[in-house]
């Protein structure tokens, strides 16, 4: 449950079941996308019959402190009004105020009108539930609606943002900037506004969508005869991967295969040109399922911190990338290999501040018992490996799995950057084969750069040179952030969309009480087969 547990946490609700401001997935599924509600203004009209504002607004009113204790029972409400020694905050304009704010929750994914208490004549009742309706939206604002470690992979070490929503909102109240408050905790940064503003433009689509779903079945290859060859050139064609009016041939032609080749390979998949059903889900996307892709994505970023540290490396755990930022700028990108669907590289920040050169790779114990020991004396002096204590070392080399260089993040999880003897991996379009660590492309020039920016080219490149293991200190902390984002703006200045090898969009989507999103990788396809995978962290 997003709003579960036991009691208050950072601001969060506690665990009483009749809590006004506790949320079922539907709910939740209603805040998020707002399907299927009773229209905002009725609502609005029942809960505040609200007379034009006066000129001098009117003060809240006193209620007695004793009924608002009886009432406050959620822990943000009890905090909330003993900041405030339990007096009333809500005034007639406030409550209009906050009505009004609402109208803005679509830009971030989700329908204000769902937040709205339920009406009541009850002055002092009505006083709590406005604070709980406000701590709850303000809240999803700055810290978002789910809990990120359930909606990952249970791991969730990236800084959040550590706004403090129950002192800030009586603050707002009582000087009477609610609505500025409010839009000043999402994100406000360009990739936030860009996938915002897709939302609110796929939401017009919605309506006036009319294609109909592609059948899924067997594989067609390119060149193979199926029924509905057709329907996938009529849906390439509508969606601009193909020129001139679509033929009615049961044929899977050559620019049909080429079309897809270029679909497949910008949603992060294999480009083959086959049809598979993970092809047809991408066919059969439409401007529902972007949108509820943006709804999750939008709902990652708040989780974070807002200011990210200026010079840090960001990889992108679904799109199998990373860039890295220099004073806020993108200085350096590339394509990496993550972890596979089973074995997934977590969504975790950490640090490195040197570089090992020509590393040797302690092998895990579970790597060992599973794909090493199997395989027997001959296997370990092949790939140039001893065992020393009952752990499994290889000793450093050009075809050692950490290849020539290692950004040794500091954490407990034994997951880090590093180079790979496995070049051609990085060519593929699924590069989610690794167990978990990330394999950088072109890490040896990447280095070279970092070693040049801290001023350590001459040790980096002395100690390469050796073939030993060596440890170059750049004299300064980079930050990692490993994060998992299906929807982003690409190079071009356009939100670009993945597929969810991890399948935590499902996870996310089912915590928010959203429909399930069309599968759009089958997770097996992405998973290590330790008798054919390149051997590697």
């Amino acid at each position: 449950m997003v709003f579960g547990g036991g009691g208050a946490k950072d601001g969060r609700p506690g665990d009483e079941a009749d809590h006004p401001a506790r949320a079922t997935r539907r709910q939740l599924g209603a805040w998020a996308l707002g399907l299927g509600l009773a229209g905002p203004a009725a609502a609005r009209a029942q809960l505040f019959p609200i007379p034009a504002i006066p000129t001098i607004p009117a003060p809240a009113p006193i209620i007695d402190p004793l009924v608002l204790q009886a009432l406050a029972t959620d822990p943000r409400a009890k905090r909330f009004y003993t900041l405030r020694a339990w007096t009333a905050a809500w005034t007639e304009d406030q409550a209009k105020a906050f009505s009004a704010a609402l109208e803005g929750a679509i830009r971030h994914g989700m329908d204000g009108a769902a937040f709205l208490p339920a009406a009541t004549r009850d002055p002092a009742a009505r006083e709590v539930a406005l604070t709980l309706a406000a701590l709850t939206y303000a809240d999803g604002l700055a810290r978002g609606l789910a809990d990120p470690a359930a909606a990952s992979q249970g791991l969730f070490t990236l800084e959040r943002q550590g706004t403090d929503v129950t002192a800030g909102l009586s603050q707002a109240l009582d000087r009477r900037e609610l609505a500025v408050w409010l839009d000043r905790l999402p994100p406000r940064d360009a990739e936030y506004q860009a996938l915002s503003s897709a939302y609110v433009a796929l939401r017009t689509q919605i309506s006036q969508a009319t294609a109909s779903a592609i059948p899924t079945g067997p594989a067609i290859l390119p060149g193979g005869t199926d029924y509905r060859a057709p329907l996938i050139a009529q849906r390439l064609y509508d969606l601009g991967y193909l020129t001139g009016p679509p033929m009615a041939s049961q044929t899977l032609s050559a620019p049909i295969s080429e079309a897809l080749k270029r679909i497949q390979a910008e949603n992060g998949m294999q480009a083959t040109g086959k049809v598979g059903n993970d092809t047809i889900a991408v066919l059969n996307a439409g401007p529902a399922d972007h949108a509820r892709q943006l709804v999750l994505n939008l709902e990652r970023r708040r989780w974070l911190r807002r200011e990210a540290p200026a010079t840090r490396i960001d990889v992108n755990t679904a799109g199998a990338f990373f860039t890295f930022f220099r004073n806020g700028v993108a200085d350096w990108s590339g394509r990496t290999v993550v972890g596979s669907a089973n074995r997934q590289t977590p969504s975790l920040q950490s640090s490195f501040s040197q570089l090992v050169v020509n590393p040797p790779w302690n092998v895990p114990a579970s790597i060992a018992r599973a794909e090493i020991f199997p395989r027997g004396a001959g296997y370990l002096r092949r790939q140039n490996m001893y065992v020393t204590n009952g752990r499994v070392v290889q000793r450093p080399g050009p075809t050692a799995a950490l290849g020539l260089v290692k950004f040794d993040m500091q954490n407990p999880y034994a997951i880090y950057l590093h180079d790979t003897p496995s070049k051609s991996l990085f060519a593929r379009a699924a590069r989610h084969r690794s167990h978990g660590c990330v394999r950088v492309e072109n890490a040896v020039d990447f280095a070279r750069h970092l070693a040049g920016l801290y001023g350590v080219t001459d040790r980096f490149e002395a100690v390469l040179a050796t073939g030993d293991t060596g440890v170059v200190q750049l004299g300064s902390d980079i930050p990692v952030r490993l994060l998992y984002h299906t929807a982003f703006v690409g190079e071009a200045g356009a939100v670009v969309y993945r597929s969810d090898p991890y399948g935590l969009d499902v996870k996310l989507a089912k915590a928010m009480g959203l429909d399930a999103p069309r599968s759009t990788l089958n997770p097996e396809e992405a998973a290590p087969d330790p008798q054919s995978a390149p051997l590697g962290p």
